[in-house]
């Protein structure tokens, strides 16, 4: 008979062995992944402004093979964005105070929507970037500014660009820019290197033959390219408002100055347009402001290898601020002049030439040699002469007032035998007409033209306003010039924006043409339905063209493609194969906020063309057309790029793994329905029973439908699929919903795949946005998906502020991106806090079009209440959420301007469904002694794994928890701290010291090192100086002020900033806060640890334990026993962090982001504020205790962000994994993104690095053949006894 011990343990172990490998879920964790998962998204960090400068600079393309067969290659050709003006060259309107279309004034755009500097970085108008044509990688960005101020002009709120970018053929491989401060910089194309820098203004200012002192007129600077390689100009003003040229040397950066023709007379770097005008006999008439209009380069003789030659520098009489017509209920200022108040003025260049004595025969020669055997040209500058000035002579329209900043040089080409005439054409300003004057000989004395208008009507049917010349960069030979003229048609309430396509010809009239024409749309529609608002020609392609526009269809925006017809005036439109979308719907094509702005030509080939599409606040496409066999159009998305990243003002994490499933279906009930059904499915499956159920069917298919080969593969090889389903159990799978409140745009973001996989837009005129997820009382980590990770229902909330102001608020799934429902309430008051509330049960919901399971109570300036969605079931939760608690529901308001900071309670009034605020508590920080700079909560829903903190002597320190803390940072205002005295000692006598007063405490038992008495400050503090900066401790239900320390972190009133960046972050009983000290000229790092009292290590026993209270009031409980230390830090900190896991067992990180863009982490251990200052008892090493020292290491290997530079980080979010030991970390705010899982305890749950996964498999595979033949011999052994 056969042993049945023998024959259950061989099931048991066969059984074991088959669960483990056919169970889905046996995967592990290998601490060699550490790292690969980290990812960073750049983006061109021009943030709510966007890209209004463009251009492609580097090596041409290569249109020719070997054999002379015509090939598509690109070459190294970098794309170059910026925010700087479209224009660096154009003359300089100042500020309107109000907007025109493509303008942003007074704070508003009707395309960019609400413009909010408050939350810009410093380099948010002075971003440069360099991306990559094919790919759409960032290569470089550079910050082009040398101060810090913002681009918004104080007066009217509109953005003023703080720099000008200059990418020119002209130019090569190099990228100039000159800031608002007058530094002048060089960057490589290719890598961003800095090549150049220099301090124009220190240049000018300080030279002797310049009394006045110099700056940029209406503070915006300019950039001419003059066509020479190696001079640039730029524009100044000394003490009034004439305008001067500057030229600058291009490989030096200095200015070149004059030659003098005498030995009395002295160089000058400054040209003085008004004396200009004067040599060439100018009069004022009605214009009296002298203003450099352009300098175009005039070649002399080409049979060396340098460049001689003249410059003509063109100069006019202009006005400053005049009203010019505008759209509707906008008025727009600009600068007028006319041609007949134009000069030419010829300026002679002469080589300054420095030589040395001839090389050694063997040296290698190069082309800066003139005589091989003479003379070796060591360098090459410049110095020029002023020569005579001509009046700018012009048949026709030489009279008529232009707009002067929408002057642009068309077209060069040649005129008897002459390459050196050119073509302009400028806006009338009446905004109605074009004025074009061809024929325009440079060399001076013959400088006129022949001079046409266009009225409007002939340019487009629907076109009311004339706003933008835009010319692509040209060549001195080209003949013809294609352009693109856009204007405004305000038929409607919207204004929007029309773009069409022309061609220009250097003199149509000698052969009888027309110069100027316009090429039209599809001949299949009337021209009144022709209105696209971006559209680029590609001249070469197929021989005949192909023109590409942005076509609005319903929600959404798309490339279409236009063969050009013969003739070259109208264009077909063509079908297209592939993705052509610009913005689709579910990229928010369906709002003006993210539609599309502006097409750039990246690639033109005879058979290729690719075009760059940029919108306003949302998506960057790159799109390449190519001719397809089938005679059709191929489309094909190169790359595109989510622009709103680089705007990320707070970000929620949810958990994908129990994603709902999202259906689409015709009615919105039913899909409701469906929507219900799958979430409890979902719910349904997290059973216990269901999940047994789902092993055993993985099991029946594993031994049934072939996968135990499969199982033992992925245990040997771990596929991605097998890795993807391990990392979905193992918790890393999140999606991160990002909100940008500049852009007016949400954005998911999906960890794993790396990659955008929804965005929304919110109203372009919200005054703010916010995102309401969860409850105040809701766990993070809810595993039935009540308002935690799992629950992905989220509200976006938007305030727009005007004579009826309104709350416009969505309803939306926040993996998918569905939106459940919408609408738009009034409100009468400003909202002052939103209180996320969620119910505690999960309940089935129908989404009708003004329900969402997640609601906002809104607490209103006037002290009155709100709530959305305002439904039956929203005001059930509210009452739920007042009724649950005994106290009721506290809420608060903190008044920034008044200082007022005050607890209210929620009542219901009686037999209404609406509810009252009755104040508790109010605590007022006086406006005129302090400011409030920055707020900040816990964490809400942090887990937390003991009460407790065990000492080394196996006493317990109690943790002081409060969950309706709040840390209140405030600063000093000038006044009040002028007044202040110095001295420490003195008391003030207006009680504001005594205010740093906690009270006192009336249980006391044994104080730990270096604890605080409460109401005593700080111990062993000896500083003078009179404090600063303030950081007081609030309860939000009381109003009281439980603890407030100061810090002295300026030496005089003069030295106070305007914002002060305070982060902060509160994780359980720590406040961690930083701020530069401008006296120690180093980062302070501020610890506050709150504790009740301790606990000695006798004070627990099988018999007695100490009183305490089991339920925590904000009423009746002491205040907070205080330890804080202050800590040094030798780099910037832009953002604070903390890590989170799931059972918070493993130790705490604290994340800083740096000034040198890093995001390094600290052990909570460095931070504690217990570190003694002597040598380390027994005690303190047992508990792990470090001998404090004043400045806190930089460790290279706890530096997450380790070999990616993470630039400007405003924010660091973190979320927890199913892994205890993982903690996943998010740095945002700046214009990159940067993602992590850090291990802040190591890999204690981890398999090591050198793990053998193909031994497991051989001992496992071993092992089963092992056990079957010993079964088999046991049979035999037992077969043969019972015969014998």
């Amino acid at each position: 008979m056969a042993n049945p011990t023998a024959a259950s343990s061989s099931r048991l172990l066969y059984s074991t062995v088959l669960f483990l490998l056919l169970c889905a879920s046996a995967c592990a964790l290998y601490a060699d992944e550490a790292g690969l998962n980290d990812f960073v998204i750049r983006t061109a960090g021009h943030g709510q402004v966007g890209v209004r400068y463009a251009s492609l600079i580097g090596e041409p393309p290569k249109s020719n093979d070997d054999n002379g067969d015509t090939i598509d290659s690109f070459g190294t050709s970098v794309w170059v964005t910026s925010q700087s003006n479209e224009f660096p060259g154009a003359v300089s309107d100042g500020f309107s105070g109000v907007s025109s279309a493509g303008e942003v004034a007074g704070g508003f755009d009707p395309i960019i929507g609400k413009l909010d500097t408050s939350t810009m970085y410093d380099d948010a108008s002075c971003s440069i970037a360099g991306r990559n044509v094919t790919s759409g990688q960032v290569l470089w960005r550079v910050n082009a500014c040398s101060s810090s101020s913002r681009g918004v002009n104080t007066k009217t709120g509109e953005f003023a660009p703080r720099h000008v970018t200059l990418a020119s053929s002209t130019y090569p491989n190099v990228v100039y820019s000159i800031d608002n401060a007058g530094v002048f910089r060089g960057w490589n194309s290719n890598d961003g290197m800095l090549q150049l820098d220099m301090d124009l203004f220190q240049q000018i200012n300080t030279s002797d033959d310049e009394k006045e002192t110099h700056q940029f007129p209406h503070g915006l600077p300019r950039l001419l390219d003059t066509s020479h390689p190696r001079i640039i100009g730029t524009v100044v003003a000394g003490g009034g408002e004439d305008e001067s040229l500057v030229l600058l040397d291009t490989k030096t950066g200095q200015p070149i100055s004059s030659s003098p023709s005498s030995k009395e007379e002295k160089p000058f770097i400054v040209l003085s347009a008004k004396s200009l005008l004067a040599k060439a006999k100018i009069s004022k008439k009605k214009y009296d402001t002298a203003r450099i209009v352009d300098v175009m380069y005039v070649k002399g003789d080409t049979t060396t290898k340098r460049h001689p030659g003249h410059l003509a520098v063109l100069v006019a009489w202009s006005s400053l601020n005049e009203e010019i017509a505008a759209p509707k209920n906008t008025q727009v200022i600009k600068s007028v002049s006319s041609f007949s108040s134009m000069a030419w003025i010829d300026v002679k260049l002469k080589e300054v030439i420095q030589t040395s004595e001839p090389p050694e025969a063997s040296a290698p020669k190069s082309e800066d040699y003139d005589d091989w055997s003479t003379t070796l040209i060591k360098s090459v500058s410049y110095s020029y002469e002023v020569g005579k000035g001509s009046p700018f002579i012009v048949d026709g329209v030489g009279s008529t007032p232009l707009l002067l900043s929408s002057l642009r040089k068309v077209v060069g080409g040649e005129k008897n035998d002459n390459k050196n005439s050119l073509s302009v054409m400028a806006i009338a300003a009446t905004s109605s007409q074009l004025l074009l004057v061809t024929n325009i000989n440079t060399f001076i004395g013959n400088s006129g033209g022949s001079g046409r208008s266009y009225e409007i009507d002939t340019l487009h049917p629907h076109l009311r306003l004339i706003d933008t010349i835009s010319v692509p960069q040209m060549n001195d030979d080209n003949t013809v010039a294609t352009l693109t003229i856009s204007g405004v048609d305000d038929r409607y309430p919207t204004s929007s924006r029309i773009e069409s396509l022309f061609e220009v010809t250097v003199d149509g009239s000698d052969g009888g043409g027309e110069p100027f024409r316009r090429v039209y749309g599809s001949e299949k529609k009337g021209d009144e339905e022709i209105m696209h608002s971006a559209v680029v020609l590609c001249p070469t392609f197929e021989s005949s063209g192909l023109v590409v526009a942005a076509v609005q269809d319903g929600s959404d925006v798309f490339a279409m493609p236009y063969a050009v017809n013969e003739g070259q005036t109208s264009c077909s439109s063509m079908a297209v194969d592939g993705d052509s979308s610009i913005v689709p719907s579910t990229r928010g094509g369906s709002s003006s906020t993210g539609s599309n702005d502006r097409a750039h030509l990246l690639e033109c080939f005879p058979h290729t063309m690719t075009v760059a599409f940029t919108t306003t606040c949302g998506m960057t496409s790159a799109i390449r057309f190519e001719t397809s066999s089938s005679g059709s159009m191929k489309a094909t998305k190169l790359w595109t790029s989510e622009e709103a990243l680089g705007s990320i003002s707070s970000a929620v994490f949810l958990d994908e793994t129990h994603a709902m499933a999202m259906v689409a279906p015709s009615d919105s009930q039913e899909a409701a329905i469906n929507a219900d059904y799958e979430e409890e499915k979902a719910l349904r499956d997290l059973q216990f029973s269901s999940r047994i159920q789902m092993q055993l069917n993985s099991l029946r298919e594993g031994i049934f439908g072939g996968g135990l080969l499969s199982s033992l593969k992925s245990i040997a090889i771990m596929s991605d699929e097998k890795k993807a389903e391990r990392d979905i159990a193992f918790g890393f799978a999140k999606v991160a919903v990002l909100l940008s409140e500049n852009m007016h745009r949400v954005v998911a973001l999906d960890t794993m795949k790396r990659n955008v996989i929804w965005s929304m837009n919110l109203h372009a005129g919200a005054s703010w946005h916010k995102i309401v997820h969860g409850g105040q009382f809701v766990s993070l980590n809810d595993p039935h998906g009540n308002g935690g990770v799992n629950d992905h229902e989220m509200l976006a909330i938007s305030y727009v502020e005007g004579a009826s102001s309104s709350v416009e608020w969505k309803c939306f799934d926040g993996l998918g991106g569905k939106i459940f429902s919408g609408d738009s309430s009034p409100v009468k008051t400003s909202i002052s806090q939103i209180v996320p509330l969620r119910t505690s049960s999960h309940q089935p919901h129908l989404h009708d079009s003004s329900g969402c399971r997640q609601v906002a109570l809104l607490v209103h300036s006037d002290n009155t209440v709100s709530v959305i969605p305002n439904t039956a079931r929203s005001r059930a939760i509210v009452q739920e959420a007042v009724t649950a608690r005994n106290n009721g529901l506290f809420v608060h308001s903190i008044d920034k301007h008044t200082g007022e900071f005050r607890s209210q309670i929620v009542s219901m009034k009686a037999a209404s469904d609406s509810y009252d605020l009755v104040t508790v508590g109010l605590t007022v920080f006086d406006p005129s002694q302090e400011k409030i700079i920055n707020v900040s909560y816990p964490r809400r829903g942090e887990v937390m794994q003991s009460p407790s903190t065990v000492l080394g002597d196996e006493s317990l320190l109690l943790k002081y928890l409060n969950p309706h803390l709040v840390v209140v940072v405030t600063q000093a205002t000038p006044s009040f701290f002028s007044e202040m005295k110095p001295d420490a000692d003195e008391e003030s006598t207006n009680g504001f010291y005594n205010s740093l007063s906690t009270g006192a405490s009336t249980q006391q038992m044994r104080k730990p090192l270096g604890a605080a008495k409460p109401g005593e400050g700080p111990p062993n503090v000896a500083n003078t100086a009179a404090p600063s900066l303030f950081v007081s401790l609030v309860d939000s239900v009381s109003g009281q002020i439980l603890h407030r320390v100061s810090h002295s972190h300026v030496d005089s009133a003069n030295e106070l900033l305007e914002t002060t960046n305070v982060p902060i972050v509160v994780s359980e009983n720590w406040v961690v806060y930083t701020f530069f000290n401008q006296r120690t000229r180093r980062t302070d790092v501020g610890v506050l640890t709150l504790h009740e009292g301790m606990i000695d290590k006798n004070g627990i026993t099988a018999f007695s334990a100490p009183e305490q209270e089991l339920t925590f009031s904000s009423l009746e409980s002491a205040k907070p026993i205080v330890l804080s230390r202050t800590f040094g830090l030798p780099k910037a900190v832009s953002a604070l962090g903390v890590t989170s896991t799931k059972a918070g067992i493993s130790s705490k990180q604290f994340m800083f982001a740096t000034g040198n863009d890093q995001v390094i982490s600290l052990d909570r251990r460095f931070l504690d504020p217990r570190r003694p200052n002597g040598d380390l008892k027994e005690s303190e090493k047992v508990e792990g205790l470090m001998k404090y020292a004043p400045m806190l290491p930089i460790i290279p290997f706890l530096t997450p962000s380790h070999v990616h530079e993470v630039s400007s980080v405003k924010s660091i979010a973190s979320a927890s994994a199913h892994v205890e030991s993982q903690s996943l970390v998010l740095a945002f705010g700046g214009p990159d993104i940067f993602f992590s899982r850090v291990s802040p305890s190591k890999g204690f749950d981890l398999l090591p690095d050198d793990f053998n996964r193909g031994l497991l498999t051989v001992v496992v595979v071993g092992l089963l053949v092992a056990l079957n033949v010993i079964q088999r011999m046991n049979k035999k052994k037992m077969v043969a006894s019972f015969w014998s």
